[in-house]
């Protein structure tokens, strides 16, 4: 158990504000981590001394006359205590409320890390269940029982990328080792996923985890009788929203880009979830640009743009434009519209029917795939969607 440089900070910073004493900490090695005039990383062989002996001494450091003495921490010496005698007297009792401070903050500390731990466990599980390329179920759903993790309910998959949260939390610890920048981290994507979970009222079956590469993952819970992957969008929609306008509340320094896959039973389907709410985020983020919500369905047939199945694409494509496909005479309508490249008057020609009576077909569509025919981008889904449908059909 050994202090590092926020640490040693924290509890030099505390000890002065209540002590009114300047007063440095050593680690084990005899290099300086912290002190109230900012040196630190500077050896002193009399901490590395008392570090090695258990024993006090006097020396010169920073131009006063300084009495070390180890710290101890359940029967270890951690680290070793600097205090100036020519700015007063060093009495017991100031000596015994600087190590009973100093314990206090370590052992919560080390009391956090260790929550931490087990968020980390979390997360790197989550991870795993969600991106493996084969996992057995059933040794999942038993990890996930160890580890309170409830994914046995239903459940679909919201991303929320922070973009540039990493290069943001190392540029402000650059003075740190690798090992601290990850520990600082931890604690902001700790508080993070804590904030997502209280503000969602969350429990074990609505799990929030940071999974790397600025990006958190939230396993969202769905209640009700007979759902379905299409009876789920609007609910999905509304948490994604609600996930955005959270974050947004923290007040963060980074643009919010947040990807919703679609509900699918079991884990395999929340895995799917998962690739959903992926392509949703990327390809959002490209044809739209960043700092908005993306669902799966929203983005459509531009999943073209990424890099995925032709028979997912042709999934996608039947549940999205399903209401027109069971309908023969508006998905000859559209057909026939997007052939006469979006001219009402030439397509109500072909199609032997009075204008008006096309553009009433095509508000119907509208209102029933959720896309415009007479709109570009949509009309491009469309056009999209019909391709990847047909060719897997044929």
């Amino acid at each position: 158990m050994l202090l590092n440089h926020a640490l040693a900070k924290q509890i030099v910073d505390k000890a002065h504000s209540i002590l009114k004493r300047d007063i440095a900490l050593a680690d084990l090695s005899g290099q300086i981590l912290a002190a109230n005039n900012e040196v630190h990383r500077v050896f002193v062989a009399e901490a590395l001394n008392v570090a090695q002996t258990g024993h006090t001494t006097t020396s010169e450091f920073e131009g006063h006359q300084t009495k070390w003495w180890p710290f101890v921490y359940e029967e270890h010496t951690i680290a070793v205590f600097g205090l100036p005698l020519d700015l007063g007297p060093i009495t017991q009792e100031a000596m015994t409320l600087l190590e009973g401070l100093a314990e206090v903050i370590v052992y919560q500390h080390f009391l956090l890390d260790k929550i931490q731990s087990t968020e980390r466990v979390r997360a790197d599980f989550i991870k795993l269940a969600l991106t493996a390329k084969d996992v057995d179920v059933d040794d999942i759903y038993r990890q996930a029982d160890i580890l309170q993790l409830g994914i046995r309910s239903p459940q679909a998959i919201i991303i929320a990328h922070l973009h540039g949260l990493e290069n943001a939390i190392c540029a402000k610890h650059a003075n740190l080792s690798s090992e601290e920048q990850q520990l600082e981290l931890d604690h902001e994507t700790e508080r993070i996923s804590a904030h997502i979970r209280n503000s969602l009222k969350s429990n074990i079956t609505d799990p929030v985890a940071y999974i790397g590469d600025d990006r958190f993952v939230v396993l969202k819970g769905i209640s009700g009788d007979s759902l379905t992957t299409l009876n789920t969008i609007r609910y999905m929609s509304e948490k994604g929203d609600l996930v955005l306008t959270l974050l947004q509340n923290l007040q963060l320094s980074y643009t919010i880009t947040i990807g919703i896959g679609q509900y699918y039973p079991d884990l395999r389907g929340l895995r799917k979830s998962y690739q959903d709410a992926k392509l949703a985020l990327e390809v959002g983020s490209k044809v739209w640009g960043i700092g908005h919500t993306y669902h799966i369905k929203r983005v459509g047939m531009f999943i073209t743009l990424a890099n995925t199945s032709q028979d997912r694409k042709a999934e996608l494509a039947h549940q999205i434009l399903s209401p027109l496909l069971s309908d023969e005479q508006l998905f000859k309508t559209v057909q026939v519209f997007l052939l006469s490249g979006l001219n009402l008057t030439e397509a109500a020609e072909r199609l032997h029917i009075h204008r008006n009576t096309l553009i009433y077909r095509l508000d119907k569509t509208k209102k029933l795939i959720n896309l415009d025919p007479r709109h570009f981008d949509d009309a491009l889904q469309i056009k999209l969607g019909l391709m990847f449908y047909q060719e897997v059909t044929v």
